[in-house]
C-alpha cells in the first residue's frame, strides 16, 4: 500500500451483504482479560471440578463462538437448543460419551429439563464432557425437578465480562473484519474511547459502519465512522427524549 498524504486509511470492503457464521477455531478466539479466564478453563475439561463446565456472558461476548470452537477442537458436537429439543434417546447416548457443547443451555432447561437431566447423568456416566453456554448462570435457569435443581446449583461457572479497553479494540479490529472491512489504527483510537465498553455496542457499530461503506462505495476510514458513531449518539438522544 502506497502511503497516502492524508494520512491512514482503511482499506476497501466488500458490499454488505449475508454470510453465515466464519468457521470456529480456538486460536480464533479473541484472548483478553474479559474472557481469557472462561476460555482457558474451558481448554482443559481434563482439570474440571465435574464433567460439566457453564461458560456465561452478556449479549454478542461470542458464547456460541467458543461452544463450537470447543466442539471442534476436541472433536467433539456443537448442539443448539432448537436440536437438542429434537433428539431422541439413541442420539443423546451416542453423544454422552465424547464431547458436547450445548448453546443456550437455559432455554434447553426451560423446555426440556427431564431430557436434559438424563443426559447430564449420561455424560456422567459415560466418561464424557459437557459444556454449556448461556446468558445467565444455571442457578437462574427454571426447572421443578430438584435433583436438576441442585446439580445446576452446584455446577462450576465461568463467566465472561464486559470488554476493558484493550478488549475493545481488538473485538473492534475483528468485528470489522467479519464484515469485509479493516479500520485504520487512526480509525480505532477514535472509536475506543467514545463508545460504551460493551459487546452489544462493538456489533451495533459494526453493523452501521459496514451498511453505511456499502451505501457510499468508500473504504471505512475516520470520516465516515464519525459520521456513524454521530448518526448512532443522535437515534440515542432522540430515544431518550421519547422515554
Amino acid at each position: 500500500m502506497t502511503s497516502d498524504p492524508n494520512g491512514p486509511q482503511d482499506s476497501p470492503a466488500q458490499p454488505l451483504l449475508s454470510f453465515p457464521p466464519p468457521e470456529a477455531h480456538w486460536d480464533g478466539l479473541v484472548r483478553g482479560a474479559p474472557n481469557d479466564v472462561a476460555a482457558g478453563l474451558a481448554s482443559r475439561p481434563e482439570a474440571w471440578a465435574t464433567h460439566a463446565l457453564c461458560v456465561t456472558g452478556p449479549a454478542f461476548c461470542g458464547l456460541s463462538y467458543l461452544a463450537r470452537a470447543w466442539a471442534a477442537r476436541f472433536g467433539g458436537q456443537y448442539v443448539t437448543a432448537a436440536e437438542f429439543n429434537t433428539l431422541k434417546l439413541g442420539a443423546l447416548d451416542a453423544l454422552a460419551a465424547g464431547y458436547a457443547a450445548l448453546d443456550d443451555a437455559d432455554l434447553i432447561v426451560a423446555k426440556r429439563d427431564e431430557q436434559f437431566l438424563s443426559f447430564y447423568n449420561m455424560v456422567g456416566a459415560k466418561g464424557g464432557r459437557l459444556l454449556l453456554v448461556a446468558h445467565s448462570g444455571p442457578a437462574a435457569w427454571r426447572t421443578g425437578i430438584a435433583d436438576l435443581r441442585s446439580r445446576l446449583n452446584s455446577m462450576p461457572v465461568a463467566e465472561i465480562s464486559q470488554p476493558d479497553e484493550d478488549h475493545l479494540r481488538a473485538r473492534l479490529r475483528a468485528a470489522a473484519a467479519q464484515r469485509f472491512m479493516k479500520l485504520s489504527p487512526e480509525t480505532v483510537n477514535y472509536l475506543v474511547p467514545r463508545i460504551d465498553l460493551s459487546y452489544e455496542a462493538i456489533e451495533t457499530l459494526m453493523d452501521r459502519l459496514s451498511g453505511a461503506v456499502s451505501m457510499a462505495g468508500k473504504a471505512p476510514g475516520l470520516a465516515l465512522a464519525r459520521a456513524v458513531l454521530e448518526g448512532l449518539d443522535e437515534h440515542g438522544e432522540e430515544d431518550e427524549g421519547a422515554g
